[in-house]
């Protein structure tokens, strides 16, 4: 189980993360999430969702970052955000087909639903990689234990 001390020196040693630093907080931003340290609260955003203000993440992405560390966490972030931006990609399409029926805009949006599904899944081949590396590290550390 990680802090959130770890997880924000986990993403700190990322060397594509983008670090800054001012007198009221540190911060992180890294894969779609943004962590904060503040001198009294560490904070987890989810930079994918909430527009001009980014979101604080749910319980449920806290405690996948508690569980596997601020990378998986961050990808998990960022594949909720992808899977998001589907479901919006797919209200809007069937809006139009039962609306204007405008072909430009629908074959528009079909574009950027498979844009957005490549990266998806690129990003959950890299995930499940991630995922199943620190599940195997788990096990050499639990038999190693025990051993």
């Amino acid at each position: 189980m990680n802090s959130l001390f770890i997880l924000f020196d986990q993403a700190r040693k990322i060397p594509s993360a983008i670090y800054s630093k001012n007198s009221k907080m540190e911060s992180v931003m890294n894969s779609g999430a943004k962590i904060q340290k503040f001198p009294d609260k560490i904070e987890i955003l989810n930079m994918g969702k909430g527009g001009d203000y980014f979101k604080e993440c749910s319980e449920e992405e806290y405690e996948v970052f508690y569980k596997y560390g601020w990378s998986i966490g961050a990808d998990n972030i960022m594949l909720n955000n992808y899977n998001f931006k589907l479901k919006l990609i797919q209200e809007k399409i069937k809006q139009e087909v039962n609306t204007r029926k405008n072909d430009k805009h629908i074959q528009n949006l079909k574009n950027r639903r498979e844009k957005i599904l490549q990266k998806y899944t690129e990003r959950k081949i890299k995930f499940n990689n991630k995922l199943n590396q620190i599940k195997n590290e788990q096990k050499v550390k639990n038999y190693q234990h025990k051993g």
